[in-house]
């Protein structure tokens, strides 16, 4: 059994003990349950639910496994022959959490 569900600006393909990265939950801390209810498809196996946009009552659980940071990501704004750059980093903060409950909301 596998569900996509949207987390944000992503949507995730999610199997009942898989790991995925989402972008940071600031409320839940390290062992938390987190609950997923905008779930798009969800399948069995054999007939697949699509959801119009979302599959009624069903819902994605899972347990936060850890906060951490990406590595870093450098913009570079340049202009050629005027001895200007400039350089903006930053690192994006994810979330670890580990799927433990697909619900099909029956």
């Amino acid at each position: 059994m596998y569900a996509i569900i949207d987390t944000g600006n992503n949507q995730e393909k999610v199997e009942i003990g898989s790991k995925i990265e989402v972008d940071f939950i600031s409320d839940k801390k390290k062992g938390d349950t987190v609950k997923f209810d905008k779930v798009l498809l969800l399948s069995d196996g054999k007939t697949p639910k699509i959801g119009k946009p979302y599959v009624a009552k069903a819902f994605v659980s899972g347990k936060v496994l850890d906060h951490a940071k990406k590595d870093k990501v450098y913009a570079i704004q340049f202009r050629r022959r005027k001895d200007s750059k400039r350089i903006v980093g930053h690192r994006r903060k994810v979330t670890m959490i580990d799927i433990k409950e697909i619900n099909n909301g029956t």
